[in-house]
Parts: structure tokens; sequence; C-alpha cells
């Protein structure tokens, strides 16, 4: 285990935060807003930053691929709640909680964090900047599970998939016809647990989508027609 005693060494140009302001001071090599993050620790897929359960030492600015929070329900299923990219400060919530993880933390694909010990970034919640920057992070994280738990009430299964294919693709050019086409960095199966069921039901449902020309997919390709399209309005 890492020590938190090294500085962070590792370029990631355009990492930001929301309520970042460069005028808080010195960002870390790597493109974090705090200074007081010590270490980046590398994580390879499906290696865990925490569990849950686990007593929280502090919080993760992920820097490079994909992390996703879960939880396990009552059933004793595991559950993915959020997915992460390159950006996401977490876990905000537990900070000022009980002090132990509600949910755990794996990594999606090969991703690295920096680590913010605790007691660092609570000495740096007297900086007026600081502490503003973590409490707008909170209120995105809040508004983001919003609408997680909005989706998963009142969408459709069709609608939950395409919501998070779409989101999966953030930031992939569409083809000049309007087309968006991805390779999934994750497994169906966890596409499954985003949207809230089986991977049998998932199955049965993407096959359903292509027949109505919601989507098209071959093992972990997928292409998406534009949202405005005849077929891509279909309820599934």
């Amino acid at each position: 285990m890492c020590t938190f005693n090294a500085h962070c060494d590792r370029a990631a140009p355009g990492t930001s935060f929301p309520g970042f302001r460069p005028s808080i001071g010195q960002a870390g090599r790597c493109g974090c807003p705090l200074p007081q993050a010590v270490a980046e620790l590398s994580f390879p897929k499906g290696r865990h930053l925490y569990h849950q359960g686990d007593a929280v030492r502090g919080a993760f600015s992920l820097t490079a691929g994909l992390v996703v929070l879960e939880r396990v329900n009552e059933e004793g299923e595991m559950v993915i709640l959020k997915l992460l990219k390159p950006g996401a400060l977490f876990p905000c919530s537990d900070l000022f909680t009980d002090g132990l993880h509600a949910t755990g933390a794996r990594a999606m694909t090969d991703s690295a964090a920096c680590f913010i010990p605790g007691d660092r970034l609570a000495a740096s919640l007297a900086d007026p900047a600081i502490s503003r920057m973590v409490v707008e992070w909170g209120c995105h994280e809040a508004k983001e599970n919003e609408k997680i738990i909005f989706r998963l009430c009142g969408a459709d299964l069709g609608e939950r998939i395409l919501a998070v294919l779409r989101d999966l693709a953030a930031g992939t050019p569409r083809a000049a016809d309007g087309t968006l086409s991805l390779t999934l960095p994750i497994s169906w199966r966890d596409v499954a647990a985003m949207v809230g069921t089986s991977p049998e039901a998932l199955s049965r449902t993407l096959r359903r989508m292509a027949e109505h020309g919601r989507l098209c997919f071959t093992g972990r390709r997928v292409t998406l027609p534009p949202e405005n399209s005849t077929g891509a309005r279909r309820a599934v």
C-alpha cells in the first residue's frame, strides 16, 4: 500500500472539477485541483479502490479510466449505482457520514486516481475556495444521483439502456449521418447491473431494440441512430 508520501507526477491535461478555480493554488501535475493530493495510485481492471463497509481514509480524484460505485442489495446481489469518469472527486457523501464507505468502488478499466488523505482534506477546508469546491462537487454528486433514481423509476428499460450507452459514448463524435458508434469499455453484464436488470432480460431487450432500429450491436460494438430519428423514439 502506498504511504502517501510521494507527490503526484502523472500528467492528465484537462482534468477539472465543478467549482474548480485556478486561483485556489497550484494544482498537482496530474491536473488535480488540490495540492494536498500526495500520491497517485494505479488500479488494474477489476481491482477495488475500496470496498463497501471499509473505513473512509480520504478522497480520490480520478485521473484516468472508468470506475463504478457499487453496493450489495438486500438479496445479496451486487448493484452498480454509478459510472465515474476522469475528473470525478469521490466519495463526497462518505466523507461526512459515519466514517464507513456506503458503496464500493471498482475499476472497470485500467485506472489511476490521486488520493487525498482525510486529514489533509479536512485541513484544506479552512480555505474558503477549497471548501466551496468540495460543497459544489457534493451538490453535483447529489444531482447526478437524483437523475439516476429518476431514470430507474421513471424510464422504461430501453431508455435506461440508451442513457447508459450515451453516457459511455460521451465525447465520441457522431458520423456525418448523425449515428454514434462505440466499443463498450465494460461488459454487457455490467451494463445490466447499471440499468437494474438481469443479463437475460438485457439480452432480450437489446434484440427487440435492434429489431425496432433503436440500435445495432455486434459483440461490444454498438451503433446508435440519431436521437431524433423515428426508430430511436420507439418504446420497447
